[in-house]
């Protein structure tokens, strides 16, 4: 699959977001549209492998509307790495693509009304692997890591690029929310 095959998921998606609003209906078909691109990886390019140590991910970004609205890309974790619990503001799918992630879900347990302050629990925890899929909600906080010795890799569907969210990151030891810090990429 070529980069002309991006662009056809992305007019695919953007068809999708114009039938509905409601992210269950858009995530379930996302789903479905980037199923294939687990089975068929000949679209993954060499740079989707490159790492940044100082963050321990590596973001390679395939297609990113202007406006800023629908974004894909590939995430690769090394082995170890991992991200603190986010929310996205957007929904999402991901899918799993090279070795095995863990995925774990929180729970916000206070009620949000404190400014920088949330108390999150641990909700439930999956390993993703090739073609395994993930759909999130706008609400939805989880975080990721990479337990393996080998690099991890995911294909990422948000619908919205995530650095126009507002999103936010949090410290389940230290009940903190902060903004999510914006990851380095490989455009």
């Amino acid at each position: 699959m070529a980069a002309l095959e991006i662009a056809t998921l992305a007019n695919q998606i953007r068809d999708v977001m114009a039938r509905s609003d409601d992210p269950k209906v858009i995530t379930a078909e996302v789903a479905e549209l980037a199923k294939p691109y687990a089975a068929d990886m000949s679209w993954v390019e060499p740079r989707c492998h490159e790492t940044d140590g100082g963050q321990g991910i590596g973001v390679t970004v395939f297609h990113e509307d202007p406006d800023p609205g629908l974004l894909i890309e590939t995430v690769s974790w090394l082995p170890g790495r991992g991200v603190q619990p986010h929310d996205h503001q957007t929904w999402g799918v991901v899918i799993g693509l090279e070795g095995r992630e863990c995925n774990v879900t929180w729970r916000r347990r206070d009620e949000g009304g404190k400014p920088g302050y949330a108390e999150l629990e641990k909700a439930s925890e999956v390993d993703v692997t090739n073609g395994d899929i993930v759909c999130l909600m706008p609400d939805d906080i989880h975080s990721v890591r990479n337990d393996g010795q080998e690099l991890s890799m995911s294909l990422h569907i948000y619908g919205r690029g995530l650095a126009y969210t507002g999103r936010s990151e949090f410290d389940p030891i230290a009940n903190i929310q902060r903004p999510c810090p914006v990851r380095r990429r490989n455009d």
